[in-house]
C-alpha cells in the first residue's frame, strides 16, 4: 500500500517481509524456529493516532471490506495467539493477512459507484 500520509511504513513494512523469508530460510538449517507475520489491515489504535489522515483512511478501508466492518485488534490478537500455538507449527515464512478481504475487494460497486449510484 501507498499512501502519501504513510511515511516510512510501506518500506519498513517491505523490509519486514524480506527480513521474514531471510530469516526462515537462515534458521532452517539449524532450528526448528519459525519466522512469520501477522498482517492486518487498518486498525484503530492509539499508534494510528498519530498518522497525518489516518481516519479517512481508516474509513475508506472500512467500506472496502468484504464485511462492510473494520478489522479489530482483539481479531489481530487472535491470530497471533494462533501463530504462536503448536496448531500453526506447518506455517513459516508467511505472511498472514488480516484484512476481512478488502485486498479483493478494491472494487466493490459501492467503492467505484458510490452509496448513490454515480461515478
Amino acid at each position: 500500500m501507498a499512501a502519501e500520509n504513510y511515511g516510512y511504513m510501506a518500506p519498513v513494512k517491505a523490509a519486514m517481509d524480506s527480513s521474514i523469508c531471510f530469516l526462515a530460510k537462515s534458521f532452517s538449517k539449524f532450528s526448528n524456529v519459525r519466522f512469520n507475520a501477522v498482517c492486518p489491515g487498518l486498525l484503530k489504535t492509539s499508534a494510528s493516532a498519530g498518522i497525518p489522515g489516518y481516519v479517512d483512511s481508516y474509513l475508506f478501508a472500512e467500506k472496502a471490506t468484504l464485511r462492510k466492518k473494520a478489522v479489530q485488534t482483539d481479531e489481530v490478537a487472535a491470530a497471533v495467539a494462533f501463530m504462536l500455538s503448536p496448531r500453526s507449527s506447518g506455517i513459516n515464512s508467511q505472511g498472514i493477512v488480516i484484512d476481512a478481504g478488502m485486498g479483493t475487494n478494491y472494487f466493490d460497486d459501492e467503492l467505484v459507484h458510490g452509496s448513490d449510484g454515480s461515478a
